[in-house]
């Protein structure tokens, strides 16, 4: 299962996030993950469940927003979104096509929680 490692990754993004902006908590982490990615999103929501205990992703809810596969067709340009394994142009039927969306894993945005200044 490479989610573990996949978490670790994103768990390290927050607290070098979290160091930068001087954090005491990160509140949320939102990703996007692409249908085809090969990553199981229930494993990838039990390990961040697991692993963020000692981390400053404790308390942080993991929120997951899965992207569609988009394909491009090399013969009559037509881009479009695709439900099914059906890797064909819906417009012309060309096989030719290229996938432009659908296997990736980007990092939407870190929600912190700043330290509190203390008051002199």
């Amino acid at each position: 299962m490479h989610e573990y490692s996949i978490v670790a990754s994103l768990i390290d993004v927050c607290e070098k996030e979290a160091k930068k902006h001087r954090a005491k908590a990160i509140k949320r982490l939102s990703v996007r993950i692409g249908r085809l990615s090969g990553i199981e999103i229930h494993f990838l929501e039990q390990c961040f469940e697991t692993f963020k205990e000692d981390t400053i992703c404790r308390d942080a809810i993991l929120e997951i927003e899965v992207c569609d596969v988009v394909l491009v067709c090399k013969a009559c340009g037509t881009q479009s979104v695709v439900s099914e394994n059906r890797f064909v142009c819906p417009k012309c039927q060309s096989a030719e096509v290229k996938m432009i969306g659908g296997q990736e894993l980007h990092v939407k945005s870190i929600e912190i929680i700043e330290e509190e200044h203390e008051r002199v």
